[in-house]
């Protein structure tokens, strides 16, 4: 029996794979553990007034982001 890894979205990606303690589609020194037992992911965000970017993230488990958790 073969499984195959469920993809979710983070930002406008849909390419990061649920406990992908590797995902290629990461951030740097991204997925890192949530507090649920999951991985959160991080992808392209959005730009901040000063011109750098925030990026999106997402637990693959809880989905919450990093922001609804601090």
């Amino acid at each position: 029996m073969t499984t195959t890894a469920q993809a979710f979205t983070v930002g406008e990606e849909t390419t990061h794979l649920v406990n992908d303690a590797q995902c290629p589609e990461c951030l740097e020194e991204y997925p890192k553990r949530c507090e649920c037992g999951g991985l959160i992911h991080a992808g392209s965000g959005e730009a901040d007034a000063e011109g750098g970017e925030w990026p999106a993230t997402r637990c693959d488990r809880c989905a919450r982001s990093e922001d609804e958790m601090a």
